[in-house]
């Protein structure tokens, strides 16, 4: 590193040395949030939902408190869209707790009460 004198003696300090490549703009923060989006988008799309207007954006940290560099935001809904979707899901979500209390049924063991009627001392 060299430092230079600008007119008003301000001190600026000049890098030299590796050239950088492609990767010298790659923006780590974006490609995480974009990453989280297609995760989301995915796994709403194995309940039959999708969100045509769901993107990825920078945070004006002027504009607001949030501290993350970017947001997966879902988009706009319009209030009959957003009513079709929160059926599919509630549908999975009933047949999901159907199916759950239908394995836990299984895997519990019998009362006392059903074994003892198997047991039949007249045998």
């Amino acid at each position: 590193m060299t430092e230079n004198f600008h007119e008003n003696q301000i001190r600026v300090s000049l890098n030299f040395g590796d050239d950088v490549g492609p990767e010298y703009f790659d923006d780590t923060d974006r490609v995480e949030a974009v990453s989280a989006g297609v995760r989301l988008v995915n796994a709403l799309r194995r309940f039959d939902v999708d969100f045509d207007g769901i993107g990825v954006s920078q945070v004006c940290h002027t504009c607001t408190v949030v501290e993350d560099p970017y947001l997966v935001a879902l988009g706009n809904l319009r209030p009959a869209e957003a009513v079709e979707m929160a059926k599919k899901i509630d549908d999975y979500a009933v047949e999901f707790q159907r199916m759950d209390r239908e394995i836990k049924s299984l895997s519990q063991p019998e009362p006392k009460e059903a074994r003892a009627e198997k047991l039949d001392p007249t045998d």
